[in-house]
């Protein structure tokens, strides 16, 4: 069985982030906003369904949350780049000359 007439269920350009939804839950939006969200899950499936997950958000204590470790991988990455920068090769560059764009060129 083909399912070609159900509506996507997925977040829309014109849908409301994240933090509005649960600014909304948490009613501390002007009036005028909070009339215009609750317009919009009036119709979109989604933004209700992801407002009823909001309600299981607990906002963080303070000291609580810190910043992740940088995957190892990237931190080479960004190494080996930013070495390139300090040794005055940009990127594309070898030791013979330039192979395209560098910085400058940009």
């Amino acid at each position: 069985m083909k399912a070609s007439s159900a509506k996507s269920f997925s977040k829309k350009l014109s849908c409301p982030s994240s933090t509005l939804l649960l600014s909304f839950r948490l009613q501390v939006l002007a009036p005028e906003i909070s009339f215009l969200v609750k317009h919009h899950l009036g119709g979109c499936d989604f933004c209700y369904c992801e407002l009823s997950l909001l309600a299981l958000y607990t906002t963080p204590l303070k000291g609580e949350c810190r910043t992740p470790d940088l995957p190892i991988n990237l931190r080479v990455l960004a190494e080996s780049i930013l070495g390139q920068l300090k040794s005055g090769k940009a990127i594309g560059e070898s030791s013979d000359g330039p192979k395209g764009l560098s910085f400058i060129d940009v």
